[in-house]
């Protein structure tokens, strides 16, 4: 079946990780899980967005993250990647900013822990 990770492969995959506020708080039952997934996913390449100064005037960092590139990364169709970000709008944590001519939206990501508290 499968073989153990041995010592030398323990570190060797990246991880996406979910708060587990989002699976915990009554807040956030109405999202699937799918949409969870995806906002670890976005909280994910808000590293990279850093890292590339994808920074707005309002020291906001945003990332861009086109549909296609969502529906490749969570082998969902078209429709299903735009539900999951709508799912995520509607809650509040996402807001999404149009670019026009084509460019991909900036994606601001919400910080969960302040709508909890």
């Amino acid at each position: 079946m499968f073989d153990y990770y041995m010592k030398s492969q323990a570190e060797q995959f990246n991880f996406i990780r979910i708060p587990k506020i989002l699976i915990t708080e009554e807040l956030f039952d109405s999202l699937s899980i799918q949409a969870k997934l995806l906002y670890g996913m976005l909280i994910d390449r808000m590293g990279t967005s850093y890292k590339n100064q994808w920074i707005d005037e309002e020291n906001r960092v945003y990332i861009i993250y086109s549909i296609k590139d969502i529906q490749q990364d969570m082998r969902v169709s078209k429709h299903k990647a735009i539900d999951n970000l709508a799912e995520l709008e509607r809650i509040g944590l996402v807001e999404k900013k149009l670019r026009g001519n084509g460019m991909p939206a900036h994606l601001y990501v919400k910080n969960f822990v302040s709508a909890s508290a």
